[in-house]
């Protein structure tokens, strides 16, 4: 790879040609994100043994863990490439109401087309994010860096809606999926239990988590997880409460066990992330 810019584990952007893809040789499996910016050439890329053409002027996204391999590509391909953590993610203040459709389309159908227009305007952004990876305003780099990222997905969401004007008609999986996300915003604070939202939703808590992990690929208990340790790290960033007030505005019964958990989660405490924020 050249020009690779990159911040700690969590952002890296460098360009991808012809001569420096490397998953021509072997297929390649990333734990987080990422994304392609289809720039001149074609290619079809492999994604989880699924086959897809890629044309200038398509974004490519891969969920995390999936295998991706280059099958062909043309001598004059070249492309930007962004991979980004899955804490990352989680840091971006975006709620789960304006995610919730770019994630669930982009699990079935990764690649995008868009214009010229588009892709200038992303990688504008893209460039402004390498610029301040390179800044000497160290203290707020990162908070930046979030600042300009969210303002590409909130881009890539409105391409997402464009691309699909009609409201499609949705399975039953799906409207399940989406009451369990919806209940997971209003209760995510007070219940940690799949039960409870399965009880919401009328249904047992098994076809819950059978349901939620056939369409997002995630357990429900999962997300339960993710949305109230999004929520914690929220809270002890910005609000300027104690980490018990904390504990007991998230519903845990002790400070000790609100700490157990958010280590278990972050692989660090709440006091040391408090600080380190």
């Amino acid at each position: 790879m050249k020009d690779v810019s990159y911040l700690s584990d969590d952002l890296v952007i460098t360009a991808l040609d012809a001569r420096t893809n490397a998953t021509a040789e072997y297929p390649a499996s990333i734990d987080g994100f990422s994304a392609v910016v289809m720039m001149s050439g074609n290619a079809v890329v492999s994604i989880d043994m699924n086959e897809y053409e890629v044309r200038p002027n398509m974004l490519v996204f891969f969920n995390p863990d999936s295998i991706i391999r280059t099958v062909k590509c043309s001598p004059d391909a070249a492309a930007y490439f962004l991979a980004f953590s899955k804490s990352f993610v989680n840091e971006i203040q975006i709620d789960l109401s304006t995610s919730l459709p770019v994630y669930m389309r982009f699990g079935k159908n990764p690649c995008l087309q868009v214009t010229q227009q588009d892709v200038d305007e992303i990688r504008q952004l893209f460039q402004l994010i390498k610029t301040m990876l390179r800044s000497d305003k160290e203290r707020y780099r990162h908070e930046i860096i979030r600042t300009i990222f969210t303002a590409v997905f909130y881009i890539i969401t409105e391409l997402n809606q464009r691309d699909q004007p009609e409201p499609r008609r949705q399975g039953r999986c799906e409207v399940i999926f989406e009451e369990f996300m919806e209940l997971l915003q209003q209760y995510n604070k007070m219940e940690r239990n799949v039960g409870f939202y399965a009880r919401k939703l009328r249904i047992t808590p098994k076809y819950l988590s059978s349901v939620v992990k056939d369409v997002s690929g995630k357990t429900a208990a999962q997300w339960i997880d993710e949305s109230v340790i999004l929520e914690a790290k929220t809270l002890l960033k910005y609000s300027g409460l104690s980490i018990q007030e904390i504990a007991y505005h998230l519903n845990f019964s002790t400070q000790s066990f609100f700490g157990k958990y958010f280590k278990q989660h972050t692989g660090t405490s709440p006091s040391r992330y408090k600080r380190k924020g």
